[in-house]
């Protein structure tokens, strides 16, 4: 039998000299404000922080919310010259344009919403190496910029190692670079670090308690946090990108009838227009304030699907796509009541066109699957979540495999992620034993 491979620290020379650029170059056009609240009640700021973070010897855990894609950096520059080992989704590590540095990096990869045995190890040999294992059980970027909650549990690995756990927390970096973004935007970011377990507390704490402790060390709302400091974020073409996460007009309740131009989203069919205001807020044409930013907006439209899916019991809505998948090994997964081989991957491959059918009972592709035609089925059940780039596509994920779907309209990512996420909720409440 094979001798696995313990998983080693990242390389030093790499990620010193690593870390030095990307921390430089990441910083150059943000203010970055950074806070340690130390476990004796007392308040560092500025470089203070990594004197006083370095007194701290590995291993231990960091966790922090997702919602930038420099969440990575700001942790690195905070803890540096520590080096981190960051759990990352797989395909990261497999298919994006930065696969070479997450490599480089000795980055762990996870399958999204998937127990992943492999991950588990890996974060067992880091921290038993003295090491330090950086983790966001958020999952993936959030889109709205308010913290919802934590799809990837990280409490069973917590209280296993009882190792000290820091929370770093980060708001403002949602407005400068949030995923629907089409350019970076100038503006201050705070970065507040605690320590939000320690060893004591572990062992004294149930799985759910430790959940829910860094569920409230990691919450921001980035809305909320600016209404207190005040800060602004500068740029033109501020509302470019809201199309993509924004679809239902809250005046008319037309959908797909939106257009940005440069600071302002307007609705086609009845004119409602809004302002995105250097306070990241709503400024409104009409004498009804809709909405005081995009956060609520976009709960909004969650709610609204949630309804007419629960008020249709053949609710149903049918969405051209093309498919890519990635897959890391081949692979057998279940598919109704067949299996489906699914070959190993270079990368993220095109497979085909066709439609997805989504209801209540069930998600049913139906088109080309490299070259056959085929019905591919997936469970409701086993969709809990819908993780999606904003005007390009969004992805369903079972077992190791990572299923695509590039839609004809790429506004359609948000409605299709939110429309199977309420379908989710709904049938799950369903299926609670009546106490």
């Amino acid at each position: 039998m094979k001798r696995r491979r313990k998983t080693k620290r990242p390389n030093p020379f790499i990620y010193y000299l690593f870390g030095f650029i990307v921390s430089f170059l990441s910083f150059a056009k943000r203010r970055v404000l950074f806070t340690y609240r130390m476990p004796d009640g007392r308040e560092v700021h500025g470089s203070k922080v990594r004197e006083e973070l370095v007194k701290v010897k590995p291993p231990y855990i960091i966790v922090g919310n997702h919602h930038s894609l420099y969440d990575y950096v700001f942790a690195i520059r905070a803890f540096y010259p520590r080096r981190i080992t960051f759990i990352v989704a797989r395909k990261l590590y497999l298919a994006s344009k930065f696969h070479f540095f997450v490599k480089m990096a000795r980055a762990i990869p996870k399958n999204l919403f998937q127990p992943d045995i492999q991950t588990i190890r890996q974060s067992f040999d880091i921290l038993g190496n003295e090491g330090i294992l950086a983790l966001y059980p958020e999952g993936q970027i959030v889109i709205n910029g308010i913290s919802k909650d934590m799809p990837e549990s990280c409490a069973k690995l917590i209280k296993k190692m009882k190792l000290p756990v820091f929370a770093i927390r980060t708001s403002g970096a949602y407005f400068c670079d949030s995923t629907w973004r089409k350019c970076l935007k100038h503006g201050i970011i705070d970065i507040d670090i605690s320590m939000a377990l320690t060893p004591e507390k572990i062992k004294e704490m149930s799985i759910e308690e430790i959940d829910d402790a860094i569920g409230k060390a990691i919450y921001v709302d980035n809305f909320a946090e600016q209404e207190k400091t005040g800060y602004l974020y500068k740029g033109r073409n501020r509302a470019k990108g809201l199309e993509n996460i924004l679809y239902r007009c809250p005046s008319c309740g037309s959908e797909f009838e939106l257009e940005t131009h440069k600071n302002s989203i307007t609705c086609k069919s009845c004119g409602c227009t809004a302002e995105y205001t250097e306070s990241a807020h709503l400024s409104w044409n009409k004498s009804e304030n809709f909405y005081p930013h995009i956060g609520e907006w976009y709960n909004a439209q969650r709610l609204a699907e949630r309804k007419a899916v629960e008020a249709d019991s053949d609710y149903e809505i049918f969405i051209p796509v093309e498919m890519r998948i990635l897959s890391e090994a081949a692979t057998v997964i279940p598919s109704g009541e067949t299996n489906l081989q699914i070959k190993k991957t270079r990368g993220i491959e095109k497979c085909g066109k066709g439609v997805l059918h989504i209801r209540k009972c069930g998600y049913t592709y139906s088109g080309d699957f490299f070259g056959e035609q085929k019905e591919i089925e997936f469970d409701v059940m086993k969709v809990r979540y819908v993780p999606y780039t904003p005007g390009d596509n969004f992805q369903i994920y079972v077992q190791d495999v990572m299923f695509a779907f590039y839609t004809i309209d790429r506004r359609y990512c948000a409605k299709a992620a939110l429309v199977m996420e309420s379908i989710y909720a709904s049938q799950s409440e369903k299926q609670q034993p009546v106490i």
